[in-house]
């Protein structure tokens, strides 16, 4: 998208890759007129900041001189040695006049800015061009095939490349080679000439029989020294063909895009894959020359009018000058964005609305991209590289193509050793991996640790977490026997018929804590447990219940028995259990709720959890109790004491499913990893029980 502009018709030249800040020198075109017909003609300094808004540009300079001009050029000649620290322009003009100026003080506004000047050619200097690698050389052609080269710092009598070229034709460009510093290209209206100046002499003519192309302008390939593209400024062929000097005989391959006559060609520099072309047909065109036939890859907005010069700015690539022959200087950005081309007539705006325009001619506002479709070359990392896991080192870089061959990418697979013992493990650990036997790589990490120890105990839970029975394996590693504890509760609670075997356990039972009568669970087993009485070995008896005994049911509504019994044989079952659970009857509300259903028997059992909490008593059993009973595993993880981590997780192994045993292990072990101290260890063995590695 546009990003500055200058109103003045002018030839353009961006200052040297090497100068900051970035410089615009713009001169006045020759045999062109502005809207109000001025014959003055300046060059100026223009400066770039793309942080400032706006599209206007500051000029810095601006110095009046004789002659307009048909080319500027910038060059670095002079900027290494300090002699003209901002470099050096050149201007080609009318009656083969060629002007320098120190840039330095014409942006200092001094008046000695006028370096040389001289009349050397015949007729217009139209061709201007500094040597890459020796900035003090420049070539400038005019008419009659006229060919010069000037060395700056000895300006006196130019050399010439050899014998004029055949037949006599106005020079219409001239271009260094980007590889070899000494093959220099000029092009004539209906011929390139390739000349060597080691030999003096021309070493090849490249033109196009098959066609009436007339060349205008040519730019080497910047990376293949051998090839260049040439542009045809007529109108029946508005073509850019590519040749390789290797193969003459033919163009390598014809861009085809403009409708109208090329007037002027930029290669640019940072990026090979990027050709910049404006012609008759009022387009500027973004080509990659080197995908296939040629592809058009962007189009920048333009105005109605032609625009006769294009570059690329050597230190920011991605800003692009135009020259176009409304009157404006244009620069376009190549990152991005879409704008509708706003067309300026200075024509129409000097003689009112409609009389600018031509009868006959379509007028149209075309829809532009300034984007490109793939990242240019500056914008791509050269070389890289970035660690794997094992010690692996990848990096990669772009290799230089042999003999004009394109460049290619090249991938580098090392390894960096620092720690051979660590490299070994990786590779044990990788080998258990591809093979799957990752509880015998455990049981080998064991083997070298020890039984004892913390490290020990987290490969014993991340080995358990491989094996078939986890669960199991976890609740051993925790030191919960589950059978064991359940063989040993089933003892006491057997029945003992043998002789003198009563009394041992009549004993055992006295030994143990009781707690006070309130216990409900205690209450039900006292209304419960009957005596036994002695039956023969051979055949026992069937135990009591109440319905074995004489009983009478009692309707008096002022006592326990006959409220209860008047609600059960009204059918009334949810009055019968808060009657219960008002007369604290905990062991008959939680019998009926049963027969009242899942929402009755759920709503009771949460009443006498309720009033269990509510007693000044150790809760601790009814706590697992209730989370047992009703499902509530995330207030026992909550609320538990730190001290019980382990039956906790041994209750969560055992009760929930997988995903709630993995979810609730994790916030437990959160719970240990805050508290710090012994309790991060036990936070580890939680978090591979929750396999949260």
């Amino acid at each position: 998208m546009k990003v500055k502009e200058v109103d003045r018709t002018a030839n353009i030249a961006w200052s040297p890759q090497s100068q900051v800040p970035i410089y615009l020198a713009a001169g006045t075109a020759a045999q062109q007129l502005d809207a109000s017909f001025s014959t003055n003609s300046n060059l100026e300094i223009y400066g770039l900041n793309l942080s400032e808004s706006g599209h206007d540009m500051p000029c810095l300079a601006s110095l009046p001189v004789d002659q307009r001009f048909h080319k500027v050029v910038w060059g670095a000649s002079g900027m290494a040695e300090g002699t003209t620290p901002a470099g050096l322009i050149v201007g080609g003009a009318d009656r083969g006049m060629i002007s320098m100026y120190d840039a330095n003080k014409l942006i200092k506004g001094e008046e000695d800015a006028l370096v040389f000047s001289k009349d050397k050619h015949t007729g217009p200097v139209s061709a201007l061009d500094f040597n890459p690698f020796q900035s003090n050389l420049l070539a400038s052609g005019g008419s009659e095939s006229e060919l010069y080269i000037w060395d700056v710092n000895k300006l006196g009598t130019p050399m010439t490349p050899g014998a004029k070229s055949q037949p006599l034709d106005d020079v219409r460009c001239v271009a260094w080679n980007r590889q070899v510093q000494h093959i220099l290209a000029s092009t004539f209206s209906s011929r390139c000439v390739v000349w060597d100046l080691r030999k003096n002499d021309p070493i090849i003519k490249v033109s196009d029989s098959t066609s009436r192309m007339r060349c205008k302008v040519v730019a080497w390939h910047p990376d293949v020294a051998t090839q260049l593209c040439i542009a045809s400024e007529d109108d029946h062929t508005p073509v850019i063909q590519i040749w390789d000097l290797r193969l003459a005989s033919s163009p390598l391959k014809t861009l085809e895009g403009h409708t109208k006559g090329v007037l002027s060609v930029a290669w640019c520099q940072a990026d090979s894959d990027l050709l910049l072309s404006c012609g008759k047909d009022n387009r500027i065109l973004v080509w990659n020359p080197n995908s296939g036939p040629g592809e058009i890859v962007a189009e920048l907005p333009t105005s109605n009018q032609w625009s006769f010069d294009v570059s690329w700015c050597p230190r920011n690539p991605a800003i692009i000058s135009s020259a176009s022959f409304d009157g404006r200087v244009s620069l376009y950005s190549l990152m991005g964005g879409q704008q509708q081309v706003q067309p300026s007539n200075s024509v129409s705006d000097s003689f009112g609305p409609g009389l600018g325009e031509v009868a006959g001619q379509p007028q149209h506002t075309p829809q532009v991209t300034c984007q490109l479709k793939s990242p240019p070359k500056w914008l791509r990392r050269p070389c890289g590289a970035t660690f794997g896991f094992g010690g692996q080192l990848v990096s990669f870089e772009t290799v230089a193509g042999v003999g004009g061959a394109p460049s290619k990418p090249a991938v580098y697979i090392s390894s960096v050793v620092t720690e051979p013992e660590l490299v070994e493990a990786s590779s044990k650990l990788e080998t258990s991996l591809r093979e799957g036997n990752l509880g015998d790589f455990c049981q080998a990490k064991l083997a070298t640790l020890g039984e004892d120890g913390d490290k020990s105990k987290l490969w014993q839970f991340i080995g358990a977490s491989f094996g078939e029975n986890c669960d199991q394996q976890f609740l051993k590693l925790l030191g919960i026997n589950l059978d064991e504890l359940s063989s040993q509760l089933k003892a006491l609670l057997e029945p003992v018929k043998e002789n003198g075997i009563e009394d041992e356990v009549i004993e055992k039972v006295a030994d143990l804590e009781v707690t006070e009568a309130s216990d409900e669970f205690e209450m039900i087993a006292a209304q419960a447990v009957a005596a036994p009485e002695e039956v023969p070995a051979e055949a026992e008896a069937p135990a009591l219940t109440t319905l074995d005994q004489v009983f009478s049911l009692s309707k008096d509504p002022t006592s326990d028995q006959g409220q209860l019994t008047i609600a059960l044989l009204a059918g009334d079952i949810e009055l019968a259990v808060d009657l219960a659970i008002k007369q604290n009857r905990f062991a008959e509300a939680l019998i009926l709720s049963i027969r009242g259903g899942q929402e009755l028997l759920l709503k009771t059992q949460a009443l006498y959890f309720q009033k269990a909490a509510s007693e000044d008593k150790d809760v601790s059993s009814v706590a697992l109790v209730e989370a047992v009973a009703m499902g509530s595993w995330e207030k026992l993880v909550e609320h538990c004491g730190l001290d019980s981590w382990r039956e906790v997780l041994a209750a969560l192994v055992t009760y929930t499913d997988s995903n709630t045993k993995q979810v609730l292990s994790g916030r437990l072990a959160d719970r240990l990893s805050a508290d710090g101290g012994d309790n991060v260890v036990n936070g580890l063995l939680c978090y591979m029980v929750a396999g949260d590695l």
